[in-house]
């Protein structure tokens, strides 16, 4: 490879990794700005879960469409379309005024969210050697929790404070600045499939020549897994507060989440791509749940509960980026956008159910042990699920 071909991957690996990081931030957005939103718009806390949810159904509906449309015109017209989209709704949400104008944006907001991630996945599994797969789709998958801890830096100012509606004036107008630098030094990395091709072949890739056991236990793993991590990137800072700590505690205790989270996912790509995923993979769901049964004691002190917040973040998302970095591995080149987007989209499906079922658990009196207690067995099946996949997947050469 040469020197200006190598250094143009690295630009394109760099913007993917930007634009992951404004997608982790928009994600995060609303858990963290909810201690002040709620009271603002007069939500309760069951209202809230909903509004959560409501970008999150709107990432499986986008994660599930932009695949298909990936394979057939390009990652990049699809990407750029998903960061306008998600930019211009976000700023939108800064100017809601009612609960059922929120579910709207936020529903819109998700799609656009939701049609990003497949494709930076996507993008950067085509850019990087197959030697480096794994740690440089984990690397641009970490963005995310990068940025949801810029999010709590954002929210910890004393603007932000004061009004709540500066995080998503800041989440929406970078992502459209982002779109313009993609635009112009993003490359494609996919020669467009005809279109009477993909469907048939996107059903062969995820479910013919034994790969129905593949498909559904990557699957349910991304699903399992990303209705954790949603519940605590919605409603971690709330249940902080709930313990008596302060709106500011509960931000920076949200960015060590983010942060942890974005060292697991770095970390797990490179053990990966050293000795393969089923060991990490399997240590890292033992290690969270042991740090969940820790987080769930009501008696933590402020100190404790943030080294705990960051181990659960570094363990949930070192889990999930593994995931990812080795979930385009699964399927051919050519029906990749629909194999990952479709695996996205069920996590997707689990990410929506995460805030809604802490919404309703709360609203139901639980408190926020029992709220941390209830996502140990979805771990658990998610480790379920990665172990048959590492043991029984099949692979795109397979």
């Amino acid at each position: 490879m040469t020197d200006s071909r190598r250094a143009a991957g690295l630009l394109a690996i760099g913007l993917c990794l930007l634009a992951a990081m404004l997608e982790g931030f928009d994600i995060a957005s609303m858990g963290v700005a909810a201690p002040k939103m709620m009271p603002a718009l007069g939500l309760s806390k069951p209202e809230a879960g909903l509004a959560f949810s409501a970008s999150l159904f709107g990432l499986f509906v986008g994660a599930a469409a932009s695949g298909p449309l990936a394979d057939r015109l390009g990652r990049r017209p699809v990407l750029l379309t998903a960061v306008i989209v998600y930019g211009l709704f976000s700023l939108l949400t800064a100017f809601v005024t009612d609960y059922g104008l929120l579910l709207t944006v936020r529903g819109l907001t998700g799609a656009g969210l939701g049609g990003a991630m497949p494709m930076l996945i996507a993008i950067a599994s085509e850019l990087a050697t197959e030697k480096r797969r794994t740690v440089v789709v984990t690397s641009v998958t970490a963005g995310m929790p990068m940025g949801g801890a810029l999010v709590g830096l954002v929210a910890r100012t004393n603007l932000a404070q004061a009004d709540w509606r500066l995080i998503f004036l800041v989440g929406g107008v970078a992502p459209l600045i982002m779109a313009l630098a993609l635009w112009l030094w993003l490359p494609e990395t996919h020669r467009p499939v005809a279109a009477e091709r993909v469907p048939a072949a996107g059903l062969k890739a995820l479910f013919g020549k034994g790969r129905l056991t593949t498909t559904l236990s990557l699957w349910l793993s991304f699903a399992a897994i990303a209705l954790v991590l949603h519940l605590f990137l919605n409603w971690l800072p709330i249940l902080i507060v709930d313990r008596g700590f302060a709106p500011k505690q509960a931000a920076g205790i949200s960015t060590l989440f983010n942060l942890g989270g974005a060292a697991g996912g770095v970390l797990v790509g490179l053990v990966i791509d050293r000795i393969g995923p089923r060991w990490p993979l399997a240590v890292a769901f033992a290690g969270l749940i042991a740090v969940l049964l820790a987080l769930a004691a009501p008696d933590a002190g402020i100190g404790l509960t943030a080294v705990l917040a960051f181990a659960v973040g570094f363990l949930i998302m070192a889990g999930q980026f593994g995931l990812y970095g080795v979930g385009p591995g699964y399927y051919p080149s050519a029906v990749r956008g629909t194999g990952v987007g479709a695996a996205i989209a069920a996590g997707r499906f689990g990410s929506a159910l995460g805030p809604m079922a802490a919404g309703e658990l709360l609203g139901a009196g639980a408190s926020g042990s029992q709220v941390v207690w209830f996502t140990v067995p979805v771990v658990v099946i998610c480790a379920a699920a990665a172990l048959v996949l590492t043991l029984w997947g099949k692979t795109a050469e397979g």
